[in-house]
């Protein structure tokens, strides 16, 4: 469980932080983290219309954007792909699953 709140922590203290590298197992956790916590926001904190707020939007959309461009650059994919990850991150899931490349990349280090 220690190690859990670790990774979480990590995630969310590195929001704003586009470089390196991001493992497997710690975006896998953190997503799942992030999809159980948008769920609960949206059952028991949203309005009568199911409005989001905008900082709630914020905290939710930015630390899984981060994590996604790390695991982009983990599995050694383009640059490019991050359109796909704003697009669509849920699409791009699988992929980032995908073993870590060989040896250094460029977008890695």
């Amino acid at each position: 469980m220690n190690r859990l709140l670790q990774i979480i922590k990590s995630c969310l203290l590195r929001t704003f932080n586009y470089q390196g590298r991001e493992g497997r197992t710690s975006y896998f956790i953190f997503l799942l983290f992030q999809l159980v916590w948008f769920c609960s926001y949206l059952q028991w904190f949203t309005g009568p219309q199911h409005e989001i707020g905008l900082i709630a939007l914020l905290l939710f959309i930015l630390p899984v954007f981060s994590c996604g461009v790390r695991r982009i650059n983990d599995a050694g994919y383009s640059r490019g792909v991050i359109v796909l990850l704003v697009v669509a991150p849920y699409l791009l899931f699988p992929f980032l699953l995908f073993p870590r490349s060989r040896g250094q990349n460029l977008t890695g280090r």
